[in-house]
């Protein structure tokens, strides 16, 4: 069986463009998630209820001893 000679693919200027296009998509993806993971992050935990009243504005009446 007679081997063939491998073939030099040759890029073209629209395949090096689009090429260009995704690894510039690809960076900006990663500086996005990255940002994003730079953010405080919000307690998540129970929150007493002075925190909760504080949040919704209820004032709880006073009981009078």
């Amino acid at each position: 069986m007679l081997r063939r000679v491998p073939t030099a693919i040759e890029p073209k200027l629209d395949d090096i463009t689009e090429y260009e296009q995704h690894i510039r998509k690809i960076r900006q993806e990663k500086l996005q998630k990255s940002l994003a993971s730079d953010l405080p992050s919000f307690q998540t935990g129970p929150k007493s209820k002075q925190e909760v009243y504080n949040r919704i504005g209820y004032n709880p009446p006073h009981a009078s001893v």
